[in-house]
C-alpha cells in the first residue's frame, strides 16, 4: 500500500482510505498526521472526506442549559465584584471617620496638607544645614586644587599597590 504519491508527495486515495478505516500502524499514522499538519491541499481533502457523512445530532438541545450556566456564572462574578467594592468602601469610610488617614500623614485637626508639606520641607532644610556645618567643621579648609591633588595621589597609590600584588 502506498500512502504518498511519488510525483507530487501528497497523500494518495489509498492513504486517505486507510486513514479513515483505522487500518494503519502507529508509524504510518504519524507520517500521515505530520503531512496533514503542513499540507493545506491534503488537509482540505481529508476534511472533505470526513465531512461527507451525516452529522450527528445531540439527543437534546444544549443551548438552554449552557446559557443558564453562563448567566449563573455571570451573576456570581457580578456578586463577588460588588461584595469586594462594598467591603473596600466600608473600610475606607471607617478609616476616614476614625481619622486614620490624617494620622498616617501626620496632620493634626487644624493642619492642612500644605502646612504639613511646609513642616517637612523645613525639617529637611534644617537637616541639610546641620550636615553642612558638620562637614565644614570636620574637614580643614581645602581648595579645589588640593582635593584634586589628593585624589590623584590616592589613584597612583592604588595603581602602585595593584602592581605590587600582581608581582
Amino acid at each position: 500500500m502506498t500512502l504518498f504519491d511519488d510525483r507530487t508527495g501528497h497523500i494518495t486515495e489509498e492513504g486517505f482510505a486507510a486513514l479513515a478505516g483505522d487500518t494503519l500502524d502507529e508509524l504510518s499514522r504519524l507520517e500521515l498526521a505530520e503531512h496533514l499538519s503542513f499540507c493545506d491541499l491534503c488537509c482540505a481533502r481529508y476534511a472533505q472526506l470526513t465531512a461527507q457523512g451525516p452529522l450527528e445530532q445531540p439527543s437534546q438541545s444544549l443551548t438552554e442549559p449552557t446559557m443558564t450556566r453562563i448567566r449563573g456564572r455571570g451573576r456570581v462574578i457580578l456578586l463577588r465584584r460588588a461584595l469586594k467594592v462594598s467591603v473596600a468602601a466600608c473600610l475606607a469610610l471607617t478609616l476616614w471617620q476614625t481619622g486614620a488617614f490624617s494620622a498616617l500623614t501626620g496632620l493634626s485637626n487644624g493642619d492642612t496638607a500644605s502646612d504639613w508639606r511646609l513642616q517637612i520641607e523645613q525639617r529637611r532644610n534644617l537637616d541639610a544645614m546641620q550636615e553642612l556645618n558638620e562637614q565644614q567643621t570636620d574637614e580643614p579648609a581645602q581648595t579645589l586644587n588640593m582635593k584634586i591633588s589628593s585624589a590623584v595621589d590616592h589613584f597612583f597609590a592604588a595603581i602602585q599597590q595593584k602592581g605590587e600584588t600582581d608581582q
